[in-house]
């Protein structure tokens, strides 16, 4: 079950979902006028009252908080990669110095692309001292926060069935909001205040060109009722429904209340997340034109580093090789095992010299590979990896996270990605001056059981 809540400009709205959170589930919709324009202190605790009225057990689930246009920032970028995980970690640095917003107090996430436009995103950012309050006032009567969106998610996830392949979603609830969607992906995005309905040719403008398309004609799609004078203008458009049970003014609460259960539909949206992410790290998005400069210098160093490692190798194998014919020559030269003792003695130096061979990493991977093992185990979610070092076939990683179950699930994953013959160990943990947790995982071949 989940609450999904609506901010506008002079209501609170609130949808609770139950089961699966589909079209056909029971669903609870709430209303609450606000006396002041986005000023909801008060009604939260009216909203709350009302919730504790009509579910089980006066239980409150989780909840949804969707903002409206009028508290975001859109801005359309253009990034050097096309999947959304690594635009997120590197397009914090397109923002800074181009919103009207102190680059400390950016909260932003990306839409899901799409297909048609590769490596462009549309970036939704808000300030996140707003946020922390908005959170803080619903957590303080009793309303716990999971996830805090934007009404461009909210929209998106509801309309999503109806809207999958090409359309422009066209919705005014608290704001004018365009949504050029297509293949599963956000193309384009427009936002407008509802008082520039009084004179739309600017957002009727902005319709035309974002429905322009070489081949067919894009649909127009709308969420709930249009301002007269803008309605006046359209034709041909489809109306998208909810549930009877759910006014069409509840649209984004109900998106937002679908949510939890879209998270590949908004892939992974939410600005909840990017704030615990970027709440207490340095910011590192400022990092990344120096890092882009000094990748080809790394590759010409891993080269270089790689042919070294693989001539080292052979001379240390030829070493011990060596040391193992001095050995047996002292201890056994007649290739004869005559008593106990000597035997013990063998068995003893065979032992030393396999745990050798271990620390010296002979018969580990190459460092390329290890390297690729541990990338390739990184869960999704607010996990930094800082430092990697390899010594012989041990690796070790030094990272951070906000979420302690995020270590243990990332020790596992470990523990599949380097199969069976390694050990995939917590050192430690310690929390940091800025709340989040240092970890320490270490990865090493296990002990031949011959040896021991």
């Amino acid at each position: 079950m989940t609450i999904g809540i609506s901010l506008t400009r002079d209501q609170l709205l609130a949808v609770v979902l139950g089961g699966a959170a589909s079209f056909s589930d029971p669903a609870i919709a709430i209303s609450v006028r606000c006396r002041e324009p986005f000023e909801w202190k008060e009604e939260a605790v009216t909203l709350v009252d009302r919730l504790r009225e009509v579910l089980p057990d006066g239980v409150l689930p989780g909840a949804v908080i969707t903002l409206p246009p009028a508290m975001t920032y859109l801005r359309p970028i253009k990034l050097p990669v096309n999947d959304l995980r690594r635009a997120r970690l590197i397009h914090l640095g397109e923002l800074e110095g181009n919103l009207p917003i102190e680059d400390d107090d950016i909260l932003s996430d990306l839409l899901p692309s799409s297909p048609a436009t590769p490596g462009t995103f549309i970036a939704v950012a808000a300030k996140r001292p707003l946020i922390e309050k908005t959170v803080e006032t619903f957590q303080n009567v009793g309303i716990r926060v999971d996830m805090v969106i934007t009404d461009h998610a909210a929209m998106l996830v509801a309309a999503f069935d109806e809207i999958r392949e090409d359309a422009l979603l066209v919705s005014a609830f608290s704001d004018i909001l365009l949504l050029r969607v297509s293949n599963g992906g956000v193309r384009a995005a427009r936002q407008f205040p509802i008082a520039m309905a009084d004179a739309p040719d600017d957002i009727l403008e902005a319709i035309a060109d974002m429905t322009r398309d070489k081949g067919p004609a894009t649909p127009l799609v709308v969420a709930g009722e249009l301002p007269a004078s803008i309605e006046k203008n359209l034709s041909g458009y489809m109306t998208l429904s909810l549930p009877e049970y759910i006014p069409s003014s509840h649209f984004a609460a109900f998106g937002a209340a679908l949510a939890p259960v879209s998270q590949k539909t908004l892939g992974g949206f939410s600005l909840r997340t990017s704030a615990e992410a970027t709440a207490n790290k340095v910011r590192e998005a400022r990092k990344i034109k120096i890092a882009a400069a000094a990748a080809a210098a790394s590759a010409i160093f891993a080269i270089i580093t790689l042919q070294f490692f693989v001539w080292v190798t052979g001379q240390k194998l030829e070493k011990i090789r060596n040391q193992i014919r001095s050995e047996f020559s002292q201890i056994a030269p007649d290739v004869t095992l005559r008593n106990a003792t000597m035997a013990d003695q063998i068995k003893e130096r065979i032992t030393s010299l396999d745990r050798l061979r271990k620390d010296l990493g002979i018969n580990a991977p190459p460092p390329a590979d290890l390297l690729a093992l541990a990338s390739s185990a990184l869960p999704r979610g607010n996990i930094a990896v800082r430092e990697t070092s390899i010594e012989g076939g041990r690796v070790r990683i030094a990272g951070e996270t906000e979420d302690s179950r995020l270590v243990e699930l990332f020790r596992e994953e470990l523990s599949k990605s380097f199969g069976s013959e390694y050990n995939a160990t917590l050192q430690g943990t310690e929390a940091s001056a800025r709340g989040s947790i240092k970890f320490t995982i270490q990865i090493e071949q296990k002990e031949d059981p011959r040896a021991s």
